[in-house]
């Protein structure tokens, strides 16, 4: 079985995860689970919105919402794809696009979305190498 990324934020989500896991048991007698707990700050939320339109104003020729499609495929794929399912489903997904579809796809998938605090921390450590005009705050 391939693996699978879940959130979990209710106790219903919770009880869900808790019966496919026993069901899985049952089937399989054999499992791995990796579990990340945290969820990103608003603060690192709205840096990386205020960014994305610092950089659009900036350059002049993109929207803010160009640049997030751009830095999610830049930034935020390669940090994902170190886990092998994000691998896999990027790859399939993206990959086999031209450029310009690869960056209109990013509106599709989860990238920033489901970023732990410290993915995200590294992803705006990122942005921010690249574009040296960034301040954090």
């Amino acid at each position: 079985m391939q693996g699978e990324y879940r959130v979990i934020n209710s106790a219903h989500t919770l009880q869900l995860a808790h019966d496919e896991l026993d069901t899985l048991f049952d089937e399989h007698k054999y499992l791995q689970h990796k579990i990340s707990a945290g969820k990103r700050t608003l603060s690192q939320n709205a840096l990386k919105a205020v960014w994305y339109a610092a950089i659009a104003k900036e350059r002049g020729d993109v929207t803010a919402k160009d640049v997030e499609r751009e830095c999610k495929y830049k930034y935020g794929l390669p940090i994902l794809r170190r886990e092998p399912i994000h691998e896999y489903v990027f790859s399939k997904a993206v990959d086999i696009l031209p450029y310009e579809k690869r960056l209109k796809v990013m509106d599709c998938f989860a990238v920033t979305s489901i970023m732990s605090v410290e993915q995200l921390k590294e992803y705006l450590t990122l942005m921010q190498s690249d574009y040296s005009y960034l301040e954090s705050r």
